[in-house]
């Protein structure tokens, strides 16, 4: 009985206490890193035809993959989201962008403006991202895999028609399995896409002026 009379005051003050906060209880959780894709283009502004004007419209994404965290796919059927790694913003917001900016650099047109620019587009580029994960199916050799559908409109007599559409896709190799090492994946398969693509848009602006 003696017993339960003394540590009858100690409980009441250890509850006390934390209902105060005067005890400070330590949780440790793994902090959340952020990522961006960016890419960066080589070689010379090409010239631009005059008068032509390019409208980026903000591209499509798969919806397995429009929110902002990383995605690994395990297994054939098997896909897994990190909590604690993820874009900053969403993923089609960061790939319109850098594809924006590359259009830009590229010179093809000789302005480049978003679908709320008073400019009217002779040209819209309109793009959807099919895969944007990283591939840990065998584990020794990890891959960021990308994929982008693109298509290019030219208005003819006040309508639009297609003049060039392709699918790109990309399995780049990692270095290693850290959350870096893909987002690095991601910016090397967007740049080598981003190189192709521009080529071959050269060439079909290039054949269709020919025509002309």
């Amino acid at each position: 009985m003696m017993k339960l009379f003394l540590t009858l005051p100690i409980a009441i003050l250890v509850l006390l206490s934390l209902l105060t906060g005067c005890i400070n209880i330590e949780r440790s959780y793994p902090e959340k890193s952020y990522y961006v894709v960016n890419t960066s283009r080589d070689g010379a502004v090409l010239p631009a035809e005059s008068g032509t004007v390019l409208a980026v419209r903000r591209f499509r994404i798969s919806p397995q993959f429009e929110g902002k965290s990383l995605i690994y796919r395990l297994s054939d059927i098997s896909y897994e989201s990190d909590f604690y790694n993820e874009f900053f913003v969403p993923p089609v917001s960061l790939f319109t962008e850098e594809v924006h900016q590359w259009m830009i650099g590229a010179g093809l047109f000789q302005h480049i403006v978003d679908p709320s620019s008073y400019l009217e587009p002779s040209h819209v580029l309109e793009g959807a991202i099919t895969a944007l994960y990283g591939d840990y199916r065998e584990s020794a050799s990890p891959k960021a895999v990308l994929g982008i559908h693109f298509f290019l409109l030219h208005q003819v007599s006040g309508s639009y028609e297609i003049i060039f559409q392709r699918q790109y896709r990309r399995e780049e190799p990692l270095e290693g399995n850290t959350s870096d090492d893909l987002v690095k994946g991601f910016n090397t398969g967007l740049k080598k896409i981003l190189t192709q693509f521009e080529t071959e848009v050269q060439t079909t602006i290039t054949n269709i002026k020919n025509r002309g």
